[in-house]
């Protein structure tokens, strides 16, 4: 059976007239009902059969997919149908089986990747919606591992910043670069980024009076502040990190073509996973193939770059090439 709109609005319709325990309900009784509610919802005028009628309560009481279970029961003498329960509503019956257990699922993935007191309000959520289906839930084994530790320092702002840019808030934050002194910051968050297993948020800052991006690790404290929020253009949030490889975007430089080659194995890589969205493959040959990217050249480039070893070499620019030279030449100093 097609759960279709007039399918939907008929399940409405028998569930609301088997409430009114004031009428006896027959099938045709049901079939005018729902003919009445198609039309007034789609304008559409239909016949109901007595087949379709039967059918849909027969789904209702039973049908997997559906997950109603409604407690309808059928008078001989009286040739029609009524709820055993006269407190049952579909409405008390919100999620099927079906979406129980994705629910469960995505309830064990959010488990593992906060970890963190907040999800008790979602595991909350959970527990209302499955009660309504008289169901026990049962703890799982988690079947997926995130690569991040679940206590991070940092990942206790998370739901708490999450909250502040959806409410569109104005904070004041407590901010600790590594080797300086803490400072405050009045800050209007607009966006969280995760970036090689850390956190990060991009925000509007008041006195600098310029966009700024705080890692989460580094934040000490968050408390309100009366300052009025600044949101910047959805746009220019959203794509903010778009010309750059990690969080660093560097104002004065400009995006600059990368030109890279990549050897053997790595190719295959490099193909099925872009360095950057920009990716463009310039040409191939047995065992090595040329790729460009166009971004702005930071530190998480420079260092992604390196990563590859003997597998990677820059050929363009000449100022980033002069760059990994030079790191190249200091790291062989250090050994």
């Amino acid at each position: 059976m097609a759960t279709n709109k007039h399918a939907i609005i008929r399940y409405r319709t028998i569930d609301r007239c088997l409430r009114d325990i004031d009428r006896q309900w027959t099938w045709r009784e049901l079939a005018e009902a729902c003919k009445e509610d198609i039309f007034a919802g789609t304008g559409s005028s239909v016949k109901v059969s007595e087949r379709t009628i039967k059918y849909d309560i027969s789904a209702m009481r039973s049908n997997e997919i559906l997950g109603y279970f409604a407690p309808i029961d059928y008078d001989r003498k009286e040739k029609t149908y009524y709820y055993s329960d006269p407190k049952y509503t579909l409405t008390e019956s919100p999620i099927n089986k079906t979406d129980s257990q994705l629910l469960q699922d995505a309830m064990s993935m959010i488990e593992q990747f906060m970890e963190v007191r907040e999800a008790t309000g979602i595991h909350n959520i959970l527990t209302k919606l499955e009660s309504s289906l008289d169901r026990q839930k049962k703890k799982s084994n988690p079947i997926i591992q995130f690569d991040h530790e679940v206590d991070a320092p940092g990942q206790k702002w998370l739901y708490k910043l999450y909250q502040l840019i959806k409410q569109k808030e104005t904070s004041s934050i407590v901010y600790q670069p590594f080797g300086r002194k803490s400072k405050s910051r009045i800050i209007s968050p607009q966006l969280l980024k995760e970036y090689k297993n850390r956190w990060y948020l991009l925000s509007y800052d008041h006195q600098q009076d310029d966009n700024r991006v705080y890692a989460l690790d580094r934040i000490k404290d968050i408390t309100p502040s009366i300052s009025p929020y600044v949101e910047l253009e959805k746009a220019g949030a959203k794509k903010y990190f778009d010309q750059v490889v990690g969080v660093s975007v560097i104002k004065e430089r400009q995006v600059e073509k990368v030109v890279f080659e990549v050897y053997g194995i790595q190719i295959d890589y490099f193909k099925s996973k872009p360095l950057h969205p920009s990716q463009k493959l310039l040409r191939q040959e047995t065992g090595q193939a040329t790729f460009q990217i166009e971004v702005i050249i930071n530190y998480e480039l420079m260092s992604e770059l390196m990563s590859y070893h003997m597998n990677l070499k820059v050929t363009s620019p000449t100022t980033l090439v002069s760059e990994m030279k030079r790191i190249i030449r200091e790291m062989k100093d250090r050994y």
